[in-house]
């Protein structure tokens, strides 16, 4: 047997299935709110072969609308540049909290960094706890009606997700994921989730470095005050250590504590007493009220995310309703045109090419006989198609695919833009694809060959090539 000289081209496998199972429901969801803002903004995508691959699947219109995007994004390049967005936003979170865990050891050593050790109880308070209740306070009122939630932090890092994220589609990414948030009202979760992971990890730096300053340096504690007496800082301290000595963290006496308002030193019992309430004061309005409120808010964004985000009455999946969910069904052809009748296979039913090997003409010239002679019985002819309606016949036939399709196209016309989103089409939609060039000048050989394999179809030298390929069961 003659060396083939056509060029050997690896297949590429068809693409794979729209929704796998290591994809969660919150990417999918995401990745189809991208979609359809893709398409909001720079018009509708060729998505005919995606909209096959989604009728196929027995599911709802939410779930073929995610279908359709997941093959959209693939094709794209989309589906990989969300990962990447992902990832640089975990990098951002990861970076930020770690940032606060610093600016927590910070604020401790600011806290006890006094000359001669001589600690003011207000202004250590202060430093440690007056941001945090400041910013806790601004949180809970973002519950109240018409205040809309915000933090610096959330701010900080979409710009730093946005710096690690460059590239094309970044901004998509990160106006389809807040687009997300928003519609399952869960927004102000994230934020809360942002904001109070970096709290609880800046009291968790901050909480190690006061033991560890308070165990190796020797301070005095007091009270300065010019107006107000001694009775007042009384009332402050057993107002401020309720909680506290609750969890075991209990201040000193009255008579110490205004003792502490005088300039006179204090026993060094007392001072260990003002240092154990003051890391009680951190843990108690600091680290557990942050730790409550990362953990509502983490339980409550999973709740809000784990419901379906797919709304198919929103502009752009609104449109799909009837192609994706149509009200009509295909009965599939009761009779073929005359000008593609083959007097090999008078008739062909939809589906019934699943499973089977199929040939196909496309766009042969009149003088080109089909079907091919020496056709095995076994083989189903799919006929011409030189036409729109051809096209769309072929499409209804082949909505259960066969596992094997020869093309035959006519090598003396020139491939145009037409030809290849046509080839690319059943090379989506068919597993085995392969085709044949009948005749043709060495120019347009040429262009063929170079367009079937910009698009990984390989070609075969003939039909008898072609059939060796499949193996001897379809010979006969």
């Amino acid at each position: 047997m003659a060396a083939d000289p056509t060029p050997k081209i690896i297949m590429r496998n068809p693409d794979p299935p729209a929704a796998p199972s290591g994809t969660s429901p919150l990417f999918r969801c995401w990745q189809a709110e991208a979609v359809r803002l893709r398409e909001a903004h720079w018009g509708p995508l060729e998505d005919r072969v995606a909209c096959q691959m989604a009728l196929r699947q027995d599911a709802d219109l939410p779930a073929r609308i995610a279908i359709r995007a997941e093959w959209l994004a693939r094709r794209s390049g989309l589906q990989t540049r969300l990962h990447q967005w992902a990832t640089s936003a975990r990098l951002a979170l990861a970076a930020l909290w770690l940032a606060a865990g610093l600016a927590g050891l910070g604020a401790a050593a600011t806290a006890l960094g006094q000359p001669q050790g001589a600690i003011n109880l207000s202004l250590a308070l202060l430093a440690l706890l007056g941001l945090h209740s400041l910013m806790f306070l601004i949180w809970l009122a973002s519950y109240l009606p018409g205040i809309q939630p915000g933090t610096l932090l959330s701010r900080v890092w979409l710009w730093l997700t946005h710096k690690l994220a460059r590239g094309p589609d970044g901004a998509l990414a990160a106006q389809a994921f807040l687009s997300l948030l928003a519609r399952a009202r869960a927004w102000r979760s994230a934020l809360g989730f942002i904001s109070h992971g970096a709290w609880t990890l800046a009291f968790l730096g901050m909480l190690p470095a006061l033991v560890v300053l308070l165990s190796t340096r020797r301070y005095t504690f007091h009270w300065e005050t010019t107006l107000l007496s001694p009775d007042t800082f009384i009332a402050l301290t057993h107002l401020i250590s309720g909680w506290p000595q609750a969890l075991g963290f209990a201040p000193p006496g009255s008579f110490d504590i205004a003792a502490s308002v005088s300039q006179r030193p204090l026993d060094a019992t007392v001072q260990a007493d003002w240092s154990w309430w003051l890391i009680g004061c951190v843990v108690a309005w600091g680290l557990i009220p942050r730790l409550i409120a990362l953990l509502f808010c983490t339980l409550h964004l999973r709740y809000r995310l784990r419901r379906p985000l797919i709304d198919a009455d929103l502009p752009g999946w609104l449109e799909l309703r009837e192609r994706l969910l149509p009200t009509h069904r295909n009965l599939g052809i009761d009779r073929p045109a005359f000008d593609t009748a083959s007097p090999h296979n008078l008739q062909v039913a939809a589906g019934s090419v699943r499973d089977q090997a199929a040939v196909l003409a496309y766009e042969l010239g009149a003088g080109v006989s089909w079907p091919p002679d020496g056709l095995p019985g076994s083989i189903v002819d799919l006929g011409r198609c030189d036409s729109r309606e051809d096209r769309n016949r072929i499409r209804r036939l082949i909505v259960l695919p066969p596992a094997h399709l020869l093309v035959v196209c006519d090598a003396r016309l020139t491939p145009d833009r037409g030809s290849r989103t046509w080839l690319e089409e059943l090379r989506h939609t068919c597993p085995d694809l392969q085709v044949v060039c009948l005749d043709g000048v060495p120019s347009r050989l040429t262009a063929w060959h170079k367009m079937l394999s910009s698009l990984e179809i390989p070609l075969a030298a003939g039909l008898s090539q072609w059939l060796a390929h499949l193996g001897p069961h379809h010979h006969g």
